[in-house]
């Protein structure tokens, strides 16, 4: 179960500024996972019009931020920061919402491990990510 206060964090960095700019929102969690969606619009494109690919740094973006959401979920929680994150592209997103499913794969006292998968409103793998995150 997911501490109140917890919670209260999960809906507060769902409003960020950074996060309302790329109107990322938590879809679901659960101790040690999150899965968030990032609807697709013209501000996230590369350029050269509708047809182009979601651009890599909006997609880092929505891993880094389910990252953040997962490690929230835990009851232990109490600050965050992000160390380091490896972000793998699998396929061009074109015209399509992305779906960032994060799940802690180890969380110490200190240090947590993150793996996050991007996918598109079809299912197709998009992006993969490991992140690693500094918690207290």
């Amino acid at each position: 179960m997911v501490d109140v206060a917890n919670e209260a964090v999960l809906s507060e960095i769902e409003r960020g500024p950074f996060s309302a700019a790329l109107r990322l929102r938590i879809e679901s969690h659960g101790e040690g996972d999150a899965t968030v969606r990032m609807p697709v619009a013209e501000s996230i494109l590369n350029a050269g019009g509708p047809d182009v690919p979601i651009h890599g740094g909006a997609i880092s973006a929505l891993a880094d931020f389910a990252a953040c959401a997962a490690i929230w979920t835990m009851p232990r929680t109490r600050s965050s920061a992000t160390i380091s994150m490896t972000v793998n592209y699998t396929a061009p997103a074109v015209k399509t919402d992305l779906v960032a499913r994060a799940k802690v794969r180890r969380g110490g006292k200190r240090i947590a491990s993150i793996a996050v998968e991007i996918r598109d409103q079809e299912g197709a793998l998009v992006a993969d990510a490991l992140v690693t995150y500094k918690i207290a």
